[in-house]
């Protein structure tokens, strides 16, 4: 009897799972719907976003350039003022107490901003020489663009990090030619053309401490950190002083290109 009980038990138990009705929950219902468009307009777009004029015997390196100088953003200029000897001061050095070369009283650092709607693009510097008393000129290696990137400025808030893959900043060069013709990479964009907040330095100077040749690096800085392939202007000359006094002018033009 044990046994006949127990067998008519498990039947019944499957007979109770076939007839059970199926029964899910609601989780979505359709409602009314439509196409969803919109337009984006292209843009080409350049701004010296700031333009800061340094005191080259006060300029701190260990403080943001921004966070310094004067502001001429409203009307930029590029005025070096009064040539300045400079000495090396390393007693240690070879060239102790000696003279070194002549820089400007002023330089100047340039933020720039590019919108290009997605296209690849360049900015580019050109200059006309320096010219002054009797046709004299300054010799146009002596007068530096130093494209620079920073990897902590900011875009919307947050810091930019490493230039996009396949950008890149342009080599320490003459920012002055003899025909004034002379563009100068101080950025090459991605292929995307990402926007991305770059840096330069325009000045009569010449290289730090230490080193032979004014030299940036190809991916900009990380902080105080130089990031990339050394780029080092070798063709650089130091302004002397049988240089004719008087006073120079010439011009300074950043650019941005498709290309």
């Amino acid at each position: 009897m044990r046994k006949k009980i127990v067998v008519w038990s498990i039947v019944c138990a499957f007979l109770a799972l076939e007839v059970a009705p199926l029964s899910y929950a609601q989780t979505s219902v359709t409602g009314p719907g439509g196409p969803a468009s919109a337009s984006v307009p292209q843009f080409l777009e350049f701004s010296l976003k700031t333009v800061k004029k340094m005191t080259s015997a006060t300029f701190n390196p260990l403080i943001s350039p921004f966070d310094q100088g004067t502001d001429v953003s409203l009307s930029p200029s590029f005025d070096f003022g009064n040539l300045t000897s400079v000495t090396d001061t390393n007693p240690l050095s070879l060239t102790f107490g000696q003279f070194l070369y002549m820089r400007g009283q002023f330089f100047y650092y340039v933020l720039m901003v590019a919108s290009t709607s997605g296209r690849k693009y360049m900015i580019t510097e050109k200059g006309t020489q320096l010219s002054g008393p009797g046709g004299a000129k300054i010799a146009n290696e002596s007068v530096l663009l130093v494209p620079d990137y920073q990897w902590l400025d900011t875009l919307g808030g947050v810091a930019q990090l490493a230039p996009p893959s396949g950008a890149s900043v342009g080599p320490v060069t003459a920012a002055t030619s003899t025909t004034g013709a002379t563009q100068s990479l101080v950025y090459q964009s991605d292929l995307g053309g990402l926007g991305r907040v770059v840096r330069a330095v325009v000045g009569i100077g010449g290289p730090a401490a230490g080193t032979t040749y004014p030299t940036n690096t190809s991916l900009g800085t990380n902080g105080t950190s130089p990031q990339g392939t050394p780029q080092s202007f070798t063709a650089w000359k130091a302004i002397t002083p049988d240089q004719v006094s008087g006073s120079y002018s010439g011009t300074v033009t950043f650019t941005l290109t498709l290309n």
